[in-house]
Protein backbone atom coordinates (compact mmCIF):
# COMPACT_ATOMS: atom_id res chain seq x y z
CA UNK A 1 0.00 0.00 0.00
CA UNK A 2 0.97 3.82 -0.65
CA UNK A 3 2.26 5.68 2.26
CA UNK A 4 1.86 9.14 2.85
CA UNK A 5 4.47 10.91 4.10
CA UNK A 6 4.48 14.85 5.01
CA UNK A 7 7.27 17.07 5.65
CA UNK A 8 7.89 18.57 8.66
CA UNK A 9 7.94 22.61 7.62
CA UNK A 10 5.91 25.31 9.14
CA UNK A 11 4.14 26.65 6.06
CA UNK A 12 5.53 29.85 5.81
CA UNK A 13 3.39 32.67 3.40
CA UNK A 14 4.63 33.72 0.38
CA UNK A 15 3.24 37.26 -0.48
CA UNK A 16 1.24 37.02 -3.98
CA UNK A 17 3.12 40.05 -5.40
CA UNK A 18 7.10 40.29 -4.86
CA UNK A 19 8.25 43.83 -4.28
CA UNK A 20 10.72 44.90 -6.49
CA UNK A 21 12.05 47.98 -4.84
CA UNK A 22 12.58 48.78 -1.62
CA UNK A 23 12.91 52.48 -0.55
CA UNK A 24 15.64 53.30 2.01
CA UNK A 25 19.20 54.85 2.86
CA UNK A 26 20.98 56.86 -0.16
CA UNK A 27 22.85 53.45 -1.02
CA UNK A 28 23.50 51.95 -4.31
CA UNK A 29 22.18 50.04 -6.06
CA UNK A 30 19.35 51.89 -7.21
CA UNK A 31 16.38 50.83 -8.91
CA UNK A 32 14.31 52.89 -11.32
CA UNK A 33 10.46 52.50 -12.02
CA UNK A 34 8.67 54.90 -14.75
CA UNK A 35 10.44 58.10 -14.40
CA UNK A 36 11.01 57.63 -10.78
CA UNK A 37 14.27 56.61 -9.53
CA UNK A 38 14.38 55.45 -5.74
CA UNK A 39 17.42 54.01 -4.01
CA UNK A 40 17.38 50.34 -2.34
CA UNK A 41 18.15 49.83 1.12
CA UNK A 42 20.08 46.53 1.20
CA UNK A 43 18.86 44.32 3.92
CA UNK A 44 21.96 43.20 6.05
CA UNK A 45 24.40 40.93 4.78
CA UNK A 46 24.84 41.66 0.86
CA UNK A 47 25.71 37.70 0.04
CA UNK A 48 23.56 34.95 -1.75
CA UNK A 49 23.30 31.47 -1.07
CA UNK A 50 23.72 28.68 -3.60
CA UNK A 51 23.18 25.12 -3.24
CA UNK A 52 24.19 22.85 -6.26
CA UNK A 53 25.15 19.43 -7.47
CA UNK A 54 27.92 21.08 -10.02
CA UNK A 55 31.38 19.36 -9.58
CA UNK A 56 34.86 21.25 -9.38
CA UNK A 57 35.47 21.90 -12.83
CA UNK A 58 31.95 23.38 -13.33
CA UNK A 59 32.22 25.08 -9.75
CA UNK A 60 34.71 27.00 -11.80
CA UNK A 61 32.66 27.94 -14.25
CA UNK A 62 30.05 29.54 -11.78
CA UNK A 63 33.06 31.76 -10.24
CA UNK A 64 33.75 33.66 -13.38
CA UNK A 65 29.59 34.32 -12.99
CA UNK A 66 29.88 34.88 -9.57
CA UNK A 67 32.88 37.57 -10.30
CA UNK A 68 30.87 39.46 -13.10
CA UNK A 69 27.66 39.74 -10.47
CA UNK A 70 29.74 40.91 -7.72
CA UNK A 71 31.69 43.76 -9.86
CA UNK A 72 27.90 44.51 -11.66
CA UNK A 73 26.27 44.92 -8.16
CA UNK A 74 28.79 44.79 -4.70
CA UNK A 75 26.96 42.03 -4.04
CA UNK A 76 28.75 38.64 -3.21
CA UNK A 77 27.51 34.93 -3.54
CA UNK A 78 28.74 31.92 -1.51
CA UNK A 79 28.19 28.40 -3.74
CA UNK A 80 28.48 25.18 -2.06
CA UNK A 81 28.27 21.34 -3.90
CA UNK A 82 25.84 19.11 -1.82
CA UNK A 83 27.51 16.44 -3.46
CA UNK A 84 24.93 15.25 -5.96
CA UNK A 85 21.19 15.33 -6.46
CA UNK A 86 20.30 13.31 -4.11
CA UNK A 87 22.60 15.25 -1.45
CA UNK A 88 21.19 18.36 -2.58
CA UNK A 89 17.59 17.33 -2.40
CA UNK A 90 17.74 15.97 1.40
CA UNK A 91 20.10 18.92 2.15
CA UNK A 92 17.09 21.21 1.21
CA UNK A 93 14.75 19.16 3.01
CA UNK A 94 16.68 19.17 5.91
CA UNK A 95 16.81 23.10 5.51
CA UNK A 96 13.56 23.30 5.00
CA UNK A 97 12.84 21.69 8.77
CA UNK A 98 15.21 23.98 10.63
CA UNK A 99 14.47 27.05 7.93
CA UNK A 100 17.37 27.38 7.10
CA UNK A 101 17.73 27.10 3.02
CA UNK A 102 19.62 29.18 0.26
CA UNK A 103 18.59 31.72 -1.37
CA UNK A 104 19.02 29.70 -4.39
CA UNK A 105 19.37 26.32 -5.57
CA UNK A 106 19.74 23.82 -8.56
CA UNK A 107 16.99 21.51 -8.94
CA UNK A 108 14.63 18.61 -10.76
CA UNK A 109 11.28 19.00 -11.25
CA UNK A 110 10.56 16.34 -9.01
CA UNK A 111 12.18 18.36 -6.20
CA UNK A 112 10.37 21.09 -6.64
CA UNK A 113 7.08 19.38 -6.55
CA UNK A 114 7.97 18.65 -2.75
CA UNK A 115 9.57 21.92 -1.96
CA UNK A 116 6.12 23.26 -2.89
CA UNK A 117 4.38 22.34 0.68
CA UNK A 118 6.65 25.07 2.10
CA UNK A 119 5.34 27.90 0.43
CA UNK A 120 8.71 29.40 0.53
CA UNK A 121 9.56 29.10 -3.54
CA UNK A 122 9.39 32.07 -4.89
CA UNK A 123 7.29 32.78 -7.96
CA UNK A 124 9.55 34.71 -10.54
CA UNK A 125 7.10 35.43 -13.06
CA UNK A 126 6.96 38.91 -11.67
CA UNK A 127 10.58 39.63 -11.67
CA UNK A 128 10.75 37.91 -15.37
CA UNK A 129 7.60 40.19 -16.75
CA UNK A 130 9.25 43.36 -14.52
CA UNK A 131 10.38 46.44 -16.82
CA UNK A 132 11.70 47.93 -13.85
CA UNK A 133 15.43 49.28 -14.17
CA UNK A 134 18.32 49.03 -11.44
CA UNK A 135 21.91 50.49 -11.77
CA UNK A 136 24.55 49.15 -11.71
CA UNK A 137 28.04 49.99 -9.34
CA UNK A 138 29.67 51.38 -12.83
CA UNK A 139 26.23 53.14 -13.32
CA UNK A 140 24.67 51.57 -16.26
CA UNK A 141 20.97 50.87 -16.43
CA UNK A 142 20.05 47.13 -16.03
CA UNK A 143 16.20 45.87 -16.70
CA UNK A 144 15.03 43.87 -13.74
CA UNK A 145 12.94 41.50 -16.41
CA UNK A 146 13.11 40.25 -19.92
CA UNK A 147 11.68 41.29 -23.20
CA UNK A 148 9.50 39.32 -25.35
CA UNK A 149 12.69 38.66 -27.72
CA UNK A 150 14.93 37.46 -24.63
CA UNK A 151 12.70 35.14 -23.36
CA UNK A 152 11.76 33.61 -26.95
CA UNK A 153 15.26 33.09 -26.75
CA UNK A 154 14.95 30.28 -24.20
CA UNK A 155 14.04 27.04 -25.97
CA UNK A 156 10.41 26.42 -25.62
CA UNK A 157 10.54 23.03 -24.09
CA UNK A 158 13.18 23.83 -21.10
CA UNK A 159 11.30 27.72 -20.36
CA UNK A 160 8.00 25.80 -20.41
CA UNK A 161 9.49 23.32 -17.45
CA UNK A 162 9.17 25.99 -14.97
CA UNK A 163 5.82 27.02 -15.40
CA UNK A 164 3.60 25.99 -12.29
CA UNK A 165 0.81 24.19 -14.45
CA UNK A 166 4.00 21.54 -14.85
CA UNK A 167 3.26 20.18 -11.01
CA UNK A 168 0.57 18.70 -9.67
CA UNK A 169 -1.60 20.52 -6.95
CA UNK A 170 0.06 24.18 -7.54
CA UNK A 171 -2.88 26.32 -6.74
CA UNK A 172 -3.26 24.43 -3.44
CA UNK A 173 -0.05 26.25 -2.65
CA UNK A 174 -0.67 29.85 -3.71
CA UNK A 175 0.20 29.97 -7.01
CA UNK A 176 -1.29 30.33 -10.04
CA UNK A 177 -1.56 28.97 -14.09
CA UNK A 178 1.05 32.33 -14.56
CA UNK A 179 3.45 31.52 -11.84
CA UNK A 180 7.12 30.88 -13.02
CA UNK A 181 9.00 28.13 -10.53
CA UNK A 182 12.43 27.55 -12.09
CA UNK A 183 14.17 28.69 -14.58
CA UNK A 184 16.56 26.02 -16.91
CA UNK A 185 20.22 26.16 -16.17
CA UNK A 186 21.40 23.53 -18.49
CA UNK A 187 20.07 20.37 -20.10
CA UNK A 188 21.30 16.75 -20.88
CA UNK A 189 19.40 13.95 -22.44
CA UNK A 190 19.96 9.96 -23.29
CA UNK A 191 22.31 9.28 -26.50
CA UNK A 192 23.59 6.02 -27.89
CA UNK A 193 27.32 6.45 -27.53
CA UNK A 194 28.33 3.34 -30.28
CA UNK A 195 31.51 1.32 -31.06
CA UNK A 196 31.89 2.06 -34.91
CA UNK A 197 34.76 -0.19 -35.24
CA UNK A 198 32.29 -3.21 -34.80
CA UNK A 199 29.44 -1.77 -36.46
CA UNK A 200 32.01 -1.42 -39.56
CA UNK A 201 33.24 -4.73 -39.47
CA UNK A 202 29.62 -6.55 -38.71
CA UNK A 203 28.60 -4.04 -41.75
CA UNK A 204 25.60 -3.12 -38.92
CA UNK A 205 23.90 0.38 -39.81
CA UNK A 206 23.66 2.93 -37.15
CA UNK A 207 20.27 1.64 -34.91
CA UNK A 208 17.66 4.15 -35.58
CA UNK A 209 14.69 1.90 -33.67
CA UNK A 210 14.55 -0.62 -30.88
CA UNK A 211 14.27 -3.85 -33.30
CA UNK A 212 17.19 -2.74 -35.46
CA UNK A 213 19.26 -2.36 -31.53
CA UNK A 214 18.32 -5.99 -31.01
CA UNK A 215 18.95 -7.37 -34.63
CA UNK A 216 22.30 -5.79 -33.78
CA UNK A 217 22.94 -7.32 -30.89
CA UNK A 218 22.04 -10.76 -32.19
CA UNK A 219 25.01 -10.34 -34.71
CA UNK A 220 27.51 -8.51 -32.10
CA UNK A 221 26.89 -11.75 -29.53
CA UNK A 222 27.64 -14.13 -31.82
CA UNK A 223 30.72 -12.28 -33.37
CA UNK A 224 31.54 -11.48 -29.95
CA UNK A 225 30.21 -14.19 -27.06
CA UNK A 226 32.37 -12.87 -24.25
CA UNK A 227 30.64 -9.39 -25.03
CA UNK A 228 27.71 -7.48 -23.73
CA UNK A 229 26.22 -5.33 -26.83
CA UNK A 230 23.64 -2.89 -24.99
CA UNK A 231 23.78 -1.14 -22.10
CA UNK A 232 21.08 1.06 -20.58
CA UNK A 233 22.65 3.20 -17.33
CA UNK A 234 19.19 4.19 -15.77
CA UNK A 235 16.31 1.91 -15.81
CA UNK A 236 14.08 4.22 -14.68
CA UNK A 237 14.65 6.61 -18.04
CA UNK A 238 14.91 3.29 -19.78
CA UNK A 239 11.00 2.18 -18.57
CA UNK A 240 9.97 5.60 -18.41
CA UNK A 241 11.07 6.11 -22.10
CA UNK A 242 9.29 3.26 -23.34
CA UNK A 243 5.85 4.27 -22.14
CA UNK A 244 6.21 7.44 -23.69
CA UNK A 245 7.28 6.41 -27.24
CA UNK A 246 4.83 4.12 -27.40
CA UNK A 247 2.03 6.23 -25.72
CA UNK A 248 1.66 3.40 -22.90
CA UNK A 249 0.97 6.23 -19.77
CA UNK A 250 3.26 6.31 -16.89
CA UNK A 251 2.43 8.64 -14.95
CA UNK A 252 -0.69 11.96 -14.28
CA UNK A 253 -0.52 15.24 -12.84
CA UNK A 254 -3.83 14.46 -11.49
CA UNK A 255 -5.17 11.16 -9.99
CA UNK A 256 -5.19 8.77 -10.56
CA UNK A 257 -1.32 9.43 -11.02
CA UNK A 258 0.20 6.13 -11.34
CA UNK A 259 -0.34 4.33 -14.84
CA UNK A 260 2.59 2.11 -15.44
CA UNK A 261 0.93 -1.34 -14.54
CA UNK A 262 -0.71 -2.14 -18.01
CA UNK A 263 -0.16 -5.08 -20.27
CA UNK A 264 1.63 -3.59 -22.52
CA UNK A 265 4.48 -2.35 -19.93
CA UNK A 266 3.84 -6.02 -18.64
CA UNK A 267 4.83 -6.99 -22.24
CA UNK A 268 7.94 -4.88 -22.73
CA UNK A 269 9.72 -6.26 -19.42
CA UNK A 270 9.34 -9.19 -20.39
CA UNK A 271 10.55 -9.11 -23.84
CA UNK A 272 13.64 -7.64 -22.46
CA UNK A 273 13.91 -10.41 -19.45
CA UNK A 274 14.45 -12.41 -22.65
CA UNK A 275 17.23 -10.58 -24.13
CA UNK A 276 19.02 -9.99 -20.90
CA UNK A 277 19.07 -13.88 -20.44
CA UNK A 278 20.78 -14.74 -23.65
CA UNK A 279 23.43 -11.92 -22.65
CA UNK A 280 22.17 -8.83 -24.81
CA UNK A 281 21.98 -6.72 -21.74
CA UNK A 282 23.41 -4.74 -19.01
CA UNK A 283 22.19 -2.09 -16.96
CA UNK A 284 23.59 0.21 -13.65
CA UNK A 285 22.30 -2.12 -11.15
CA UNK A 286 23.05 -5.38 -13.23
CA UNK A 287 26.70 -4.21 -13.92
CA UNK A 288 26.98 -2.45 -10.28
CA UNK A 289 28.95 0.35 -11.90
CA UNK A 290 27.85 3.05 -14.59
CA UNK A 291 28.07 1.04 -17.97
CA UNK A 292 30.65 3.08 -19.20
CA UNK A 293 33.10 1.26 -18.25
CA UNK A 294 31.84 -1.77 -20.46
CA UNK A 295 31.87 0.47 -23.33
CA UNK A 296 35.24 1.83 -22.81
CA UNK A 297 36.36 -2.03 -22.96
CA UNK A 298 35.69 -2.01 -26.37
CA UNK A 299 33.41 -4.67 -28.41
CA UNK A 300 34.94 -8.17 -27.70
CA UNK A 301 34.29 -8.14 -24.05
CA UNK A 302 32.46 -5.09 -23.30
CA UNK A 303 29.05 -3.27 -24.73
CA UNK A 304 28.67 -1.95 -28.38
CA UNK A 305 26.13 0.16 -27.91
CA UNK A 306 25.69 1.98 -24.58
CA UNK A 307 22.72 4.34 -23.64
CA UNK A 308 23.92 7.14 -21.03
CA UNK A 309 23.60 10.73 -20.08
CA UNK A 310 24.87 13.40 -22.64
CA UNK A 311 26.64 15.15 -19.07
CA UNK A 312 28.67 11.92 -18.41
CA UNK A 313 30.44 12.14 -22.17
CA UNK A 314 33.76 12.30 -21.22
CA UNK A 315 33.32 9.19 -18.73
CA UNK A 316 32.66 7.35 -22.83
CA UNK A 317 35.42 7.98 -24.34
CA UNK A 318 37.85 5.38 -25.09
CA UNK A 319 40.54 7.54 -25.60
CA UNK A 320 41.56 6.68 -28.60
CA UNK A 321 41.39 2.81 -27.93
CA UNK A 322 38.01 2.46 -31.33
CA UNK A 323 36.87 4.80 -32.98
CA UNK A 324 32.87 6.00 -31.63
CA UNK A 325 29.87 7.61 -32.58
CA UNK A 326 26.60 9.19 -30.75
CA UNK A 327 23.48 9.39 -31.97
CA UNK A 328 20.18 9.73 -30.34
CA UNK A 329 17.79 6.74 -28.21
CA UNK A 330 16.27 4.61 -30.53
CA UNK A 331 12.53 5.14 -31.63
CA UNK A 332 9.98 3.19 -31.49
CA UNK A 333 7.61 1.64 -33.77
CA UNK A 334 3.97 3.04 -33.35
CA UNK A 335 1.15 2.19 -36.04
CA UNK A 336 4.05 2.13 -38.90
CA UNK A 337 5.43 5.68 -37.80
CA UNK A 338 9.06 6.04 -35.81
CA UNK A 339 8.46 8.08 -32.61
CA UNK A 340 11.57 9.23 -31.17
CA UNK A 341 11.31 10.92 -27.75
CA UNK A 342 14.64 11.68 -25.15
CA UNK A 343 13.78 12.81 -21.91
CA UNK A 344 14.63 15.94 -20.57
CA UNK A 345 17.22 16.07 -17.59
CA UNK A 346 19.67 18.49 -16.00
CA UNK A 347 19.38 21.08 -13.40
CA UNK A 348 16.85 24.05 -13.42
CA UNK A 349 17.82 26.71 -10.61
CA UNK A 350 14.80 28.16 -8.26
CA UNK A 351 14.52 30.91 -5.14
CA UNK A 352 14.16 30.42 -2.12
CA UNK A 353 12.18 33.72 -0.11
CA UNK A 354 14.13 33.96 2.53
CA UNK A 355 11.73 36.75 3.89
CA UNK A 356 13.82 40.34 2.54
CA UNK A 357 12.40 41.41 -0.90
CA UNK A 358 15.90 43.02 -1.61
CA UNK A 359 17.97 39.46 -1.27
CA UNK A 360 15.36 38.41 -3.77
CA UNK A 361 15.35 40.86 -6.12
CA UNK A 362 19.32 40.63 -6.09
CA UNK A 363 18.85 36.62 -5.80
CA UNK A 364 16.95 37.14 -9.45
CA UNK A 365 19.32 38.93 -10.76
CA UNK A 366 22.16 36.40 -10.21
CA UNK A 367 19.98 33.84 -11.90
CA UNK A 368 19.91 35.76 -14.85
CA UNK A 369 23.47 36.25 -14.87
CA UNK A 370 23.34 32.20 -14.56
CA UNK A 371 21.92 32.43 -18.21
CA UNK A 372 23.41 34.70 -19.63
CA UNK A 373 24.50 33.29 -23.51
CA UNK A 374 28.50 33.74 -22.56
CA UNK A 375 27.68 32.01 -19.11
CA UNK A 376 25.72 29.10 -20.97
CA UNK A 377 28.51 28.55 -23.68
CA UNK A 378 31.13 28.14 -21.26
CA UNK A 379 29.14 25.83 -19.13
CA UNK A 380 28.17 23.86 -21.83
CA UNK A 381 31.87 23.43 -23.28
CA UNK A 382 32.98 22.18 -19.53
CA UNK A 383 29.93 20.38 -19.15
CA UNK A 384 28.44 18.57 -22.25
CA UNK A 385 25.18 20.15 -21.13
CA UNK A 386 23.19 21.80 -24.27
CA UNK A 387 22.78 25.31 -23.38
CA UNK A 388 19.28 27.01 -22.70
CA UNK A 389 19.76 29.91 -24.78
CA UNK A 390 19.37 29.86 -28.91
CA UNK A 391 21.52 32.58 -29.04
CA UNK A 392 24.48 30.67 -27.29
CA UNK A 393 24.86 28.76 -30.47
CA UNK A 394 25.89 31.37 -32.66
CA UNK A 395 28.68 32.46 -30.47
CA UNK A 396 31.85 32.15 -31.84
CA UNK A 397 34.15 30.07 -29.38
CA UNK A 398 30.63 27.78 -28.84
CA UNK A 399 30.83 27.14 -32.98
CA UNK A 400 34.63 26.81 -32.91
CA UNK A 401 33.56 23.86 -30.33
CA UNK A 402 30.76 22.01 -31.89
CA UNK A 403 32.83 21.88 -35.14
CA UNK A 404 35.48 19.67 -32.88
CA UNK A 405 34.56 16.27 -34.46
CA UNK A 406 36.89 14.97 -32.47
CA UNK A 407 35.65 15.93 -28.37
CA UNK A 408 32.99 13.75 -27.46
CA UNK A 409 31.39 16.41 -25.49
CA UNK A 410 30.96 18.67 -28.42
CA UNK A 411 29.07 15.41 -30.58
CA UNK A 412 26.58 14.90 -27.75
CA UNK A 413 25.64 18.62 -27.56
CA UNK A 414 25.05 18.40 -31.36
CA UNK A 415 22.78 15.58 -30.69
CA UNK A 416 20.64 17.70 -28.11
CA UNK A 417 20.79 20.47 -30.47
CA UNK A 418 19.04 18.05 -33.06
CA UNK A 419 16.13 16.64 -30.29
CA UNK A 420 15.69 20.47 -29.76
CA UNK A 421 15.21 21.61 -33.59
CA UNK A 422 12.66 18.34 -33.70
CA UNK A 423 10.80 19.13 -30.81
CA UNK A 424 12.03 15.56 -29.35
CA UNK A 425 12.47 15.95 -25.59
CA UNK A 426 9.75 15.06 -22.92
CA UNK A 427 9.46 15.35 -19.21
CA UNK A 428 7.47 13.79 -16.64
CA UNK A 429 4.51 15.49 -14.39
CA UNK A 430 5.85 16.29 -11.03
CA UNK A 431 3.95 15.77 -8.08
CA UNK A 432 4.50 14.57 -5.04
CA UNK A 433 5.48 11.03 -5.20
CA UNK A 434 6.91 11.29 -8.78
CA UNK A 435 10.43 11.04 -7.62
CA UNK A 436 9.76 7.79 -5.61
CA UNK A 437 7.75 6.71 -8.80
CA UNK A 438 10.78 6.60 -10.66
CA UNK A 439 12.91 4.94 -8.08
CA UNK A 440 10.42 2.39 -7.80
CA UNK A 441 9.99 1.76 -11.81
CA UNK A 442 13.96 1.45 -12.00
CA UNK A 443 13.37 -1.32 -9.04
CA UNK A 444 10.72 -3.04 -11.14
CA UNK A 445 12.93 -3.41 -14.47
CA UNK A 446 15.47 -4.67 -12.49
CA UNK A 447 13.31 -7.26 -10.99
CA UNK A 448 11.82 -8.83 -13.87
CA UNK A 449 15.02 -8.54 -15.59
CA UNK A 450 16.91 -11.09 -13.25
CA UNK A 451 13.71 -12.94 -12.91
CA UNK A 452 13.46 -11.58 -9.25
CA UNK A 453 9.65 -11.25 -9.98
CA UNK A 454 7.12 -11.49 -12.50
CA UNK A 455 6.84 -8.33 -14.63
CA UNK A 456 3.07 -7.60 -13.32
CA UNK A 457 3.86 -8.27 -9.86
CA UNK A 458 6.88 -5.77 -10.17
CA UNK A 459 4.85 -3.40 -11.33
CA UNK A 460 2.44 -3.80 -8.83
CA UNK A 461 4.51 -4.00 -5.80
CA UNK A 462 6.60 -0.50 -7.31
CA UNK A 463 3.02 0.80 -7.10
CA UNK A 464 2.45 -0.41 -3.83
CA UNK A 465 6.20 0.95 -2.49
CA UNK A 466 5.58 4.50 -3.96
CA UNK A 467 6.06 7.86 -0.63
CA UNK A 468 3.73 10.63 -1.42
Amino acid sequence: MKTTKFLGVGALALASTLALVACGGNTTPTATSGTQTTTVAPAGDKTITFWHAAGDKNQKIIDTAIAKFKDKYGWDVTQSSQGGYDGLYKAIITGLTANDVPDIAMCYSDHIATYLSSQKVVDIAPFINSTDKITTKAGAEVTIGYSATEKADFVESFYAEGKATTYGDYQNYGYTADSMLTMPLSKSTEVVYYNQDVLDELNIAVPTTWDEIWAACAKIKTKYPQSTPFCYDSEANWFITMCEQNGWGYTSATAPHYLFNKTEQQGFLDQIKGYYDLGYIHTQTTYNAYTSGLFTKGGETGCTFCIGSSGGATYQDPKGEFNWGVCQVPASMVNGQKVNKSISQGPSVFMFNNGSSEKVKMTWLFMKELLEPEFQAKYSMESGYNPVRKSTYEIEDFEDFLANDEDIKAAVVKVGQTLIQNNSFYVSPAFPGSASARINVGSALVYALTSQKPAAKALKDAIDAIVE
